[in-house]
């Protein structure tokens, strides 16, 4: 774990290997707590790049994985947000707002992986990452987002386009995640208006979602949803809620 040791990849590749055989995932504690970032680089890239089967009991060690949100390094951010949407629980709403606070991070690598995971998300995981957010820092633009029902409601089609021209960034942000959300079919004329916005990072959104950097891989590109159904209304209707 020495600057400049360029065996890492080989040594996390061996320990995930050793997980998946039964290894205790508590040991990775002193790991994610180390004192020495290298080895923290190294323990938070392995939990962001767990495998589906060993994911889900990262959660052992959710709280040391949440800690990193507030590393000085960008990178070592970046992968506890990957981890944390495989392996958070309904019980971590606190976990999943801090995640979304990060909307507003000073790196813009880290704002992206923030947009990947309003994607990725569950709902139920974007529902309570939206409400903890805005009950964690009220000030936030989430607030916004909750105060007119009192809880998270999914932006509707007429909604997105204000939200994308908001005078906040990180609603910005969040608009045009959600705008590139569908899982099942990506609608097209949700891109286009994330493409149209005055916002130069709004639109890289959703240029990365056109380019396959920001979708699901159960997603259908915009490129395929171009030819409108046979009652649009309606198919938009059923993927704004996805």
């Amino acid at each position: 774990m020495a600057p400049g040791f360029e065996g890492d990849s080989e040594l996390t590749s061996a320990l995930q290997s050793e997980f998946g055989k039964g290894f205790p995932i508590e040991n990775l504690r002193p790991l994610l707590t180390s004192g020495n970032l290298h080895t923290q680089a190294a323990a938070a890239f392995l939990v962001a790049e767990a495998s589906p089967k060993t994911s889900y009991k990262m959660n052992r060690v959710v709280a040391e994985i949440a800690d990193l949100l507030d590393s000085e390094s960008s990178g070592i951010r970046c992968d506890a947000i990957e981890a944390l949407l495989g392996c958070t629980t309904p019980a971590d709403g606190t976990i999943l707002g801090r995640v979304m606070l990060r909307l507003d991070d000073e790196h813009a690598g880290v704002r992206w992986r923030v947009v990947q995971f309003i994607c990725l998300a569950q709902r139920w995981q974007l529902r309570l990452a939206v409400e903890n957010a805005a009950a964690l820092r009220l000030d936030s633009a989430f607030t916004t987002l909750v105060d007119a029902y009192g809880h998270y409601v999914m932006p509707s089609s007429k909604d997105l386009p204000r939200l994308l021209e908001h005078p906040d960034a990180v609603l910005r942000r969040f608009a045009a995640a959600v705008a590139i959300r569908p899982r099942e079919v990506i609608v097209e004329r949700f891109v286009a208006m994330a493409e149209q916005s005055n916002d130069a990072e709004v639109r890289k959104i959703a240029t990365d979602c056109r380019e396959g950097y920001l979708r699901s891989i159960y997603a259908i590109g915009p490129c395929i949803v171009k030819r409108a159904p046979a009652d649009p209304t309606k198919s938009e209707a059923q993927n704004s809620d996805q």
